[in-house]
């Protein structure tokens, strides 16, 4: 088996029969792996069904086969794969009984969606050993086990190079440019919301300025500071909510073309789009609240003077 978010061996697959001329262009497609007992619990690959290989299943038994939940959708919907038959011509045109179901691997990277899989215990088929990988869980610290790992594989075949690594490494690895371009973005998205929130807080900061003499008039004439708050976050409600709207309008136009970079979030996902809303009226009432406030201090004399 290659290493997690790997792919060594890909091929074609079939249901209950194999066919003596199969039409290749419509043979669907299999990744395929084979793995040794205790490797699904090791990786954290749930069993959904069945059962998983163990050290009976070897040559001289019928061969068997564990199939992941993608390809059971795909080949069997609404239906029990259990005991049914596999052909994955790999090393053998034998026909493999399907005894377990597993949850699904991205094997291509987080943002593909899961491929069908077969998995075949490896004391029934033929394996490239130049890349076989030995799949070790720990409750501590894998590093520390390193250097143990590389003494005891010396010790079997000391000729055989042995390179170590984690999980963690192997899924930073697959994630590396998903992650680059959500920073990326993110980093735009945040530029984006100081740049709102500064046009927000001057452009109130202007309207107020602008409105000195009224707001001077309606305090001499006995307006209240929290009325006088009341009447400038009516008013620039309006105004957000029109911006929000929008927004809503050129984002729906515009997240269909973001949809590729997108990872478990829909391009009209209602939670992101009301989050989303949420903090930039969030952001706005804070950047207005400020020149707001300074309003209501606004003394009746100077703000009359001044028009």
């Amino acid at each position: 088996m290659a290493p997690p978010g790997y792919v060594d061996s890909t091929g074609a697959y079939f249901i209950d029969q194999l066919p003596a001329h199969p039409d290749w262009s419509r043979v669907p497609s299999v990744v395929l792996s084979v793995v040794a007992p205790g490797t699904f619990a090791a990786l954290g690959i749930p069993l959904k069904g069945g059962r998983g290989f163990s050290d009976s299943d070897t040559s001289d038994r019928p061969f068997v086969a564990v199939v992941n939940e993608a390809l059971v959708r795909k080949s069997f919907p609404n239906q029990s794969p259990l005991g049914r038959t596999i052909f994955c011509p790999f090393d053998s045109l034998e026909g493999m009984k399907i005894i377990g179901v597993v949850g699904d691997v991205r094997q291509r990277g987080p943002e593909s969606e899961p491929m069908p899989e077969c998995y075949m215990p490896y004391l029934q088929h033929f394996y490239n050993g130049a890349t076989l990988s030995f799949v070790i869980r720990t409750a501590t610290d894998p590093m520390l086990l390193a250097e143990t790992v590389r003494r005891k594989a010396r010790g079997l075949v000391p000729s055989v190079p042995v390179r170590f690594t984690t999980l963690d490494a192997l899924t930073a690895q697959n994630v590396a440019q998903p992650r680059f371009r959500a920073l990326l973005i993110g980093a735009f998205a945040a530029v984006a919301l100081a740049l709102s929130v500064i046009g927000v807080f001057g452009v109130m900061a202007y309207a107020v300025s602008q409105r000195t003499a009224e707001i001077g008039v309606r305090i001499a004439l006995g307006a209240t500071p929290g009325q006088i708050l009341r009447l400038l976050f009516g008013r620039a409600s309006a105004m957000i909510a029109i911006g929000l709207a929008v927004g809503f309008v050129v984002a729906g136009l515009t997240t269909r073309f973001l949809g590729s970079l997108l990872f478990a979030v829909k391009p009209t996902d209602p939670v992101t789009y009301v989050g989303v809303a949420a903090l930039l009226a969030g952001t706005s009432f804070v950047a207005l609240y400020v020149p707001a406030s300074r309003a209501t201090r606004v003394d009746p004399l100077v703000a009359l003077r001044q028009e």
